[in-house]
């Protein structure tokens, strides 16, 4: 298992790795929340606008808008789960109170912490913050777990997008510290682009693993449907070329922070982790690449011919097995974010960073660099495929 192949990367370190308990709760938790807010937002930006504005074969929107709902409901009912199964892993984990899991999984001990008072200097207690957030997260997944309904598919557009306003405001709480007067601008900064990430990377791999799973809706689709899958490649590539700006940009900051230079990468137990994590999202990417700049003119080529079975076996069989590749993965990159704990700079004992205008500066640059880059790359892609699709020219 690839836990175990990081174990052993990480076995000189004195740092010890996390309980079995912690990496399941902590890959479910995530799995659940990236597959809510890549799920939702999908069907919103992506498969909603496309099933509904483009000329679409009546029985082809039927069949995708419900194994979409499906899948909502599904990851629904993951994320309802394992967020009981992660708020009690938060309960066993207080600081200076921690418990065995064993015990912190019991109704009571769960209640107990939610209802713990707060501590001097705090004006909302940890535990209250997190019966806020995970309360409005469990509504959100209540919403989802409703699409097993068939009577609510017609209503699957409002239902996501409720539901993934919900979940955001729920992230959101944890913007509001609990205490106020410990807070500094750094502290704040790292906040807002912790959570930037987070929301980055569930855009981009949510909705990868969701457009996986509604492609194995195929076998009750006609050649025809081709070229609805087409145009759903083609929005999406927006979104995660979007996704992916944002989580470069957020990354770059959380990896200055954390790691204190190049050789941390070798030399501590933290950077051999973030490597693993860099060439897994690399990889990823890569894989995007290909599809965005050889598979979608291909694509665009064989419309332009009138060849609808290779349309349909480009957007429906040979790109999904690309992006369930990239489904995987990412789930790679949850199991390493359960071993990604402190920080390199810790661990070499290198000093804390110190954000100045210098620091300011360059991230300035990198949004514009990022910007800028991801800007061309959509112009590139979009002129590949007008070039494909009227070669002469005309």
């Amino acid at each position: 298992m690839l836990s175990q192949v990081l174990s052993q990367l990480a076995a000189a370190d004195p740092n010890p790795d996390p309980a079995a308990w912690r990496i399941i709760t902590k890959i479910a938790y995530f799995a659940g929340l990236i597959g809510t807010f890549g799920g939702t937002l999908l069907h919103v930006l992506v498969v909603h606008p496309v099933l509904s504005r483009s000329p679409v074969n009546p029985a082809h929107r039927d069949v995708l808008r419900r194994r979409a709902a499906l899948i909502l409901a599904a990851v629904g009912t993951w994320f309802l789960v394992a967020l009981y199964f992660q708020l009690a892993g938060k309960g066993a984990r207080v600081k200076g109170q921690e418990i065995p899991y064993s015990e912190a999984v019991l109704p009571g001990r769960v209640l107990g912490y939610l209802t713990a008072p707060a501590q001097p200097g705090e004006w909302m207690s940890a535990g209250a913050q997190a019966a806020v957030q995970y309360g409005l997260w469990a509504l959100s997944a209540v919403m989802l777990i409703l699409l097993w309904r068939s009577s609510l598919h017609a209503r699957l557009t409002r239902v996501a997008g409720a539901a993934y306003v919900i979940a955001f405001l729920a992230y959101a709480v944890t913007w509001v510290p609990t205490d106020p007067g410990a807070e500094t601008f750094d502290s704040v900064l790292g906040s807002v682009l912790d959570h930037a990430h987070v929301l980055s990377v569930s855009t981009w791999v949510g909705g990868i693993a969701g457009l996986a799973l509604l492609a194995t809706a195929h076998r009750r689709l006609s050649p025809g449907a081709g070229a609805v899958w087409a145009r759903i490649w083609s929005r999406f590539s927006v979104v995660a070329l979007t996704a992916v700006g944002g989580m470069v940009v957020s990354g770059s900051w959380l990896a200055w922070k954390n790691v204190g230079g190049a050789g941390d990468l070798l030399t501590t137990e933290f950077g051999r982790f973030l490597l693993v994590k860099l060439v897994l999202v690399g990889t990823m990417v890569a894989i995007g690449g290909l599809h965005e700049f050889v598979l979608m003119p291909r694509i665009a080529r064989a419309r332009a011919a009138g060849q609808e079975g290779s349309v349909f076996r480009l957007a429906v069989r040979v790109i999904p097995r690309l992006v369930a590749v990239e489904a995987v993965l990412g789930l790679g990159v949850l199991v390493v974010l359960t071993f990604l704990t402190g920080s390199a700079r810790a661990e070499s004992g290198s000093a804390e960073p110190v954000v100045s205008g210098g620091v300011i500066m360059m991230g300035v640059l990198l949004v514009a660099v990022v910007v800028t880059s991801f800007v061309t790359t959509a112009k590139i892609s979009a002129r590949l495929g007008r070039t494909a699709a009227d070669p002469a020219g005309g």
